[in-house]
């Protein structure tokens, strides 16, 4: 079941209690991200928190296929057939700032595409000030539960409010669930 915990102008408190509800919460995002392109979500987890699971669902919702999206630490950018197209990137093993936007992120920030990066967080100071910061928190990674906190939902109200809206759809389809 998916629970909004906490709701204000800048951050959601999300959690989730099965991968269901992870699949069903990327498909809440995948109809609300393409109406703000270019739109930057910077993932933010520890290993196995399920990051690329997300993507891998959020590509599905957007009518690509899932086996698609794979860890792109070898990669670094990965493109996924997606309508809009996902640009997955994965900034683990790259090294300092100076690196992150030789990989031209500066330039694809600009495109009318959905940019994920995982690990994002350690290159703060290079992303926009449009970035959604989605951050999945899990105290076991063997279990499914998930929190999810989605953060500057402040300078992004059209996702804040496409993201309340379909939340409380849940909660009304759901009673029990909040």
């Amino acid at each position: 079941m998916i629970r909004l915990e906490e709701a204000t102008a800048d951050v959601f408190r999300v959690s989730l209690e099965s991968l269901d509800d992870c699949r069903a919460f990327s498909g809440h995002l995948a109809k609300i991200l393409p109406a703000k392109l270019p739109c930057v979500v910077g993932l933010v987890g520890t290993l196995g928190a399920g990051k690329t699971q997300l993507v891998k669902f959020l590509a599905q919702a957007l009518g690509g296929d899932p086996e698609e999206v794979i860890s792109p630490t070898f990669v670094l950018i990965h493109p996924i057939p997606t309508k809009p197209e996902i640009y997955h990137i994965d900034a683990y093993r790259v090294h300092d700032s100076d690196e992150f936007l030789e990989l031209g992120i500066e330039e694809l920030f600009e495109q009318p595409v959905i940019t994920i990066i995982e690990w994002a967080d350690r290159f703060a100071d290079c992303m926009t000030k449009h970035t959604l910061w989605l951050e999945l928190c899990s105290d076991d990674p063997q279990s499914q539960k998930r929190l999810v906190l989605l953060r500057n939902l402040s300078k992004l109200p059209e996702v804040r409010e496409g993201l309340a809206k379909s939340l409380r759809e849940v909660v009304a389809e759901n009673p029990g669930c909040n």
